[in-house]
């Protein structure tokens, strides 16, 4: 059965970094810019153009302002944290990995925090939420393939700040982008880019906030876009990535080949009798990644080194800090026929290493 068996066209089914999207190419890079100050006019007018590509992309309100921080979305998110919040208690949402993170960092800090929390694949109580309260989510759970997908639980009238992690949601998901004041994300996901950069995104309220406390960690209020050197070459991938979104369709093209990949997982998965969705209830789930649990034990790690070692397969093991499953990303970069292969010799795997 196995030399029947066709391979992936490209064995990277990774949730971050990501695929690269198709027409990328290393020698299409911008690199006229590198070894340059970057802060001198003209390097400094490319960066700016390409942040305003971006802004202009996501559809982000002209009154919001985009900041780029070290460290991807971690280092994005713990700027925020240590400079944003503090005057209001916070009601922190719990239902995976990086959620749970954001919370405890919280709790480093002293501030007034209260969770809500559910890790069993299913969302916690999202009802009653005080209004005065600051609000901390992740929209798109990227380490175990669930989502919490709307803003319906927030009041029209809510007087705190709304804070989101958008990570593997961004270029993905439509995001109500008014609704959200603060908004953190990287770009190694759905964009296929490279990871280097962190985004803040702050709304009117947010940047309000900002003036009125006390700063612990990069002082966004005495920075411009910037906050630190960054790398020329990472925004030049940057802006060939933007480009090649918007080339190839942009979100609703991003949407819709999720949605067709994630319909072939779905068929894969039913009455599977090896693996089953973490997240059993539909309307929870994220259209990328996905999340399957084993209902039966098999030697996965041999699995994992087998497709790895013989390119048809990296890196599909579960995200380190969760339960042992595969976690497939079936984003916009990836070839409806290779989640096909891939499933193929899945089911060829468990088999074999049962």
């Amino acid at each position: 059965m196995k030399l029947n068996l066709k391979k992936p066209g490209c064995p990277n089914f990774s949730s971050g970094p990501t695929k690269k999207p198709e027409g990328w190419s290393i020698k299409k890079l911008e690199i006229k810019y590198l070894g340059r100050y970057h802060r001198s006019e003209d390097v400094k007018d490319y960066l700016e153009k390409i942040i305003l590509k971006l802004k202009q992309t996501l559809k982000i309100p002209k009154e919001h302002k985009i900041f780029f921080l070290p460290g991807s979305c971690t280092g994005a998110m713990t700027s925020v944290l240590n400079s944003i919040l503090g005057k209001n208690s916070i009601t922190s949402i719990i239902y995976d990995y990086w959620g749970q993170f954001w919370y405890e960092e919280l709790k480093k800090l002293n501030l007034k925090v209260n969770a809500r929390k559910k890790m069993n694949g299913n969302l916690p109580s999202l009802q009653g939420i005080p209004l005065n309260n600051d609000v901390i989510f992740v929209w798109n759970a990227t380490s175990n393939g669930m989502s919490i997908s709307n803003l319906s639980f927030i009041s029209n009238n809510h007087k705190g700040l709304v804070i989101s992690d958008l990570t593997s949601a961004v270029f993905a998901c439509k995001l109500p982008w008014k609704n959200l004041d603060v908004s953190v994300f990287s770009l190694q996901k759905a964009l296929g880019a490279e990871s280097q950069k962190g985004v803040v995104v702050l709304s009117p309220k947010a940047l309000e906030r900002l003036k009125t406390n006390q700063l612990k960690l990069f002082d966004l209020k005495n920075f411009d876009f910037l906050i630190n050197t960054p790398s020329l070459l990472s925004f030049a991938d940057l802006e060939q990535c933007i480009d090649l979104y918007n080339k190839n369709g942009g979100l609703n093209f991003n949407i819709s080949v999720c949605r067709q990949n994630k319909k072939i997982l779905d068929l894969w998965e039913k009455n599977h009798p090896y693996i089953k969705y973490f997240c059993q209830n539909k309307k929870f789930q994220s259209v990328t990644p996905s999340f399957f649990i084993f209902k039966r034990k098999l030697n996965h790690k041999k699995i994992f080194a087998y497709l790895s070692e013989n390119k048809i397969a990296y890196d599909i093991q579960n995200f380190r800090k969760v339960r042992d499953g595969i976690r497939i990303w079936n984003g916009p970069n990836i070839k409806k026929n290779d989640l096909i292969a891939l499933t193929n010799w899945l089911d060829w795997s468990f088999n074999k290493f049962v």
